[in-house]
């Protein structure tokens, strides 16, 4: 039974709780955040704000849910944080389903949040039956052992302390209490795969076997959560090197032992990868996952595989990379001689330097004309480069080949033209049309120059 008491005596043996916590708690206005506040307020020597986050969708109803959380605010006489972003226009912008979205933004935008007013978790109303849900989407959607651990009570910044609850008990704790909540339309549309197994599923799986199928349920997370937690163990102590976040939005997966391991740790690692790049707490599926060990073979180089959330997954010389292409993609230009230039992956800087210093070093142009006259632009098929006095050019990409550039950063790669004619290829290689002549170089003066800076796995 929900309670206060029950309530405060599982929160007590909670590893995530301690005398003084400072927990932003994410209220819709529905029943189960409703009374994860009320339920919150009763803990002795915590302190609490609250966020709302409006998607945008459901046009007055929306509104209704902001003004009803605003105003519980007040009345409780806790800080309110609303957050308002267009998901539907975010959606359509991006390529991936509201729910997908939604999800990304509200994780991305509550954890900001609780970074910048220096609180320890935000406090989610996930339940029992949410658990119950999520365990059957995964599992119908072949997420594997990962799927087995469903929901976390405690992870990345998030607490759910209602997940040993039903919501049937969260419901009655409303109803006792006579507390007001909001009801959202949208959750009794069968269309959606958690709707659907809400109203068709479990109730069949429920009836006269309530308490077996929780019982169940509750036995296999647990079972999961730890061979979950051993799995991620053995990863880290085995995989660190291969297992490398060299650039936020990129992972590499060596192929030193990857392609060893028994299939449900090869299925860990990829899970854990996607979440990364993600930011989506599920794993890939099974047809996914049949996708990406067809890439350990070294025919595959080069070869890419499509994944949800727009991830995509890339064959290279040194293992398996997964990114996505919306982070590496940049708008050409002309170089600022004012401002550092900054791209997603490398930044350009306008300084002067003595020439002695850095005059074989390809990651300084030095200019030869207002560098505003330049301009910045990606690699394009045919181009080529000027590499001796009697004309001789070589493509562009055969350069980019030889110096190894990650074969997903090629397209984006960026070269430096004047009038038509690529001079610079940044870090790589300049022309011989802007060289520095030998008198120049003699006298050792400082000249005004352009400096590239890369991230670090930019190059293989």
């Amino acid at each position: 039974m929900l309670n206060n008491t029950s309530f405060h005596e599982y929160c007590s043996s909670a590893s995530w709780y301690r005398s003084g916590l400072k927990v932003l708690v994410a209220c819709s206005g529905g029943a189960d955040s409703t009374v994860l506040l009320h339920l919150l307020r009763k803990l002795p020597d915590i302190q609490i704000s609250i966020v709302h986050f409006d998607h945008q969708l459901r046009g007055t109803d929306s509104d209704g849910d902001r003004i009803f959380v605003e105003e519980l605010a007040q009345l409780l006489g806790h800080p309110v944080y609303v957050i308002s972003e267009n998901i539907g226009d975010l959606s359509s912008e991006t390529g991936l389903s509201v729910e997908e979205v939604g999800s990304l933004r509200r994780r991305s935008t509550f954890i900001s949040l609780k970074d910048e007013l220096e609180y320890d978790f935000v406090a989610t109303g996930q339940h029992l039956d949410d658990q119950i849900e999520t365990v059957l989407i995964k599992l119908y959607q072949g997420s594997g052992i990962q799927g087995l651990s469903g929901i976390s009570e405690n992870k990345k910044g998030f607490i759910r302390p209602l997940l040993s609850f039903s919501q049937e008990e969260i419901l009655a704790y409303a109803t006792d209490l006579h507390l007001k909540y909001r009801t959202d339309a949208s959750n009794s549309d069968i269309s959606f795969l958690r709707n659907n197994i809400r109203a068709n599923i479990i109730p069949e799986l429920t009836e006269n076997n309530d308490l077996d199928l929780r019982a169940s349920i509750k036995s296999i997370i647990q079972a999961g959560q730890s061979l979950n937690g051993l799995i991620e163990t053995s990863i880290e102590d085995v995989d660190i090197k291969e297992f490398s976040t060299y650039y936020a939005p990129k992972i590499a997966l060596g192929m030193r032992n990857l392609p060893d391991y028994f299939s449900p740790i090869q299925k860990a690692i990829f899970d854990r990868a996607f979440q990364l790049i993600s930011l989506m707490p599920q794993g890939i599926s099974s047809n996914h996952f049949k996708a990406l060990k067809s890439l350990f073979r070294d025919e595959a180089i080069g070869k890419e595989i499509q994944l949800p959330i727009s991830v995509t997954a890339c064959r290279d010389r040194e293992g398996i990379t997964l990114y996505k292409k919306i982070n590496y993609t940049w708008s050409q230009g002309e170089i600022s001689n004012t401002d550092r230039s900054k791209f997603p992956f490398f930044s350009f800087e306008c300084i002067s330097a003595t020439l002695e210093n850095h005059i074989q070093n390809p990651s300084y142009f030095w200019n030869l004309h207002d560098p505003e006259a330049y301009v910045v632009r990606h690699v394009e098929s045919g181009d080529r480069i000027v590499v001796d006095a009697s004309g001789r050019s070589i493509s562009v990409n055969q350069v980019l080949q030889s110096a190894r550039v990650a074969p997903f950063l090629k397209e984006n790669f960026p070269v430096l033209e004047y009038q038509g004619e690529i001079l610079w290829i940044p870090g790589i290689r300049t022309a011989y049309l802007a060289m520095v002549s030998e008198t120049v170089v003699n006298e050792n003066v400082k000249k005004h120059c352009i400096k590239v800076q890369f991230q670090k796995g930019t190059f293989e």
